[in-house]
């Protein structure tokens, strides 16, 4: 049995009028190559920007080796002259947006995450040409949340879609919470309409603007409470479980 699903999306990362490259494409660094600084703490941990850059997606990477360097997606910043800059990415595991940023004061490089502040070094000289032979990705972490509910005995219903190019592929989990399991589709539908989502073991009816949505299994249907994503990102990449041990791409992987 089949219902609606009216459009309950969330932004991606990236705004929607700017395109972003394919999640761990290639990136191409030689306009930049100059002009990027690398620093690091020391074991392995580095980044690389370009510093007081204005634009919003200058190139900007994070690196767990010094081998690999992906892209982050840069929500917003500030600066103050040639003295000091910084920019606040993508990280939705923190309390609070800033806590995830990266920045330059009185010649210190710092990445903070959650409550920790990681001073770094600049890296210069035979070590820095070692680095810029490394890889340069986009981001890459390739999903994003799509809605959000859950019953009164707190089984959670998630679902998630693709970045980009793949943001039809859709994917429903269930579960308790740090329990959810994949469940696979056996139809999607969307169109202006809104979506559905069928698997094998009912279908999932949420509709945008409603307090409520619906979980039918046959002839058996369970009210559901939708729940606002953006209240919920912590709970989601953090406690939910879909994403629990998965990396994102961002400093807070490693500090």
């Amino acid at each position: 049995m089949l219902a609606c699903f009216a459009a309950f999306a969330q932004m991606p990362p990236a705004a929607a009028a700017e395109v972003e490259p394919a999640p761990g494409s290639a990136v191409d660094i030689a306009a930049v190559r100059d002009k990027l600084v690398f620093a690091s703490d020391g074991k392995g941990h580095t980044i690389a920007a370009v510093p007081f850059a204005e634009d919003r997606w200058s190139h900007v990477y994070w690196s767990a080796d010094g081998k690999l360097f992906n892209a982050l997606r840069i929500t917003g910043g500030s600066a103050v002259g040639t003295e000091k800059f910084d920019k606040v990415f993508w990280e939705p595991r923190v309390t609070a947006r800033w806590q995830g940023g990266l920045g330059l004061d009185g010649g210190q490089w710092w990445v903070q995450c959650f409550d920790r502040k990681t001073n770094l070094q600049v890296v210069d000289g035979e070590a820095r040409a070692k680095l810029l032979a490394a890889r340069f990705v986009a981001p890459i972490w390739d999903r994003q949340a799509y809605a959000l509910a859950r019953d009164d005995s707190g089984t959670y219903w998630f679902v998630d879609r693709g970045v980009g190019e793949k943001s039809k592929q859709f994917r429903v989990f269930i579960g308790m919470r740090g329990q959810l399991k994949l469940k696979p589709l056996v139809n999607v539908v969307s169109d202006s309409e809104g979506d559905i989502f069928a698997t094998k073991e009912g279908t999932l009816r949420l509709v945008l603007g409603k307090s409520e949505s619906t979980w039918i299994a046959g002839k058996r249907q369970s009210k559901l409470v939708v729940l606002p994503l953006d209240e919920n990102r912590q709970m989601i990449y953090r406690e939910l479980g879909p994403y629990l041990g998965q990396r994102l791409g961002t400093p807070c992987d490693d500090l």
